[in-house]
């Protein structure tokens, strides 16, 4: 299936994937789960959320310190 994404504040990319969840994409894509906070849609979603031809998903960084 093809799916757009992007790091936040980056430019959206197009790649075709067998992934079936967020998670996975995660994986296949080398990024951690600790780092990034998926949304799909602009809405916060869990990593086990089940991706859908043609949704354009975002990772947003983590934030923390003090």
């Amino acid at each position: 299936m093809r799916v757009r994404w992007r790091t936040l504040g980056g430019e959206w990319r197009e790649v075709d994937t067998s992934a079936g969840t967020v998670l996975e994409l995660m994986k296949e894509l080398g990024l951690s789960p600790e780092e990034y906070i998926p949304s799909v849609g602009g809405k916060v979603v869990p990593p086990d959320y089940v991706l859908s031809e043609g949704d354009e998903v975002t990772f947003v960084p983590v934030v923390s310190g003090g």
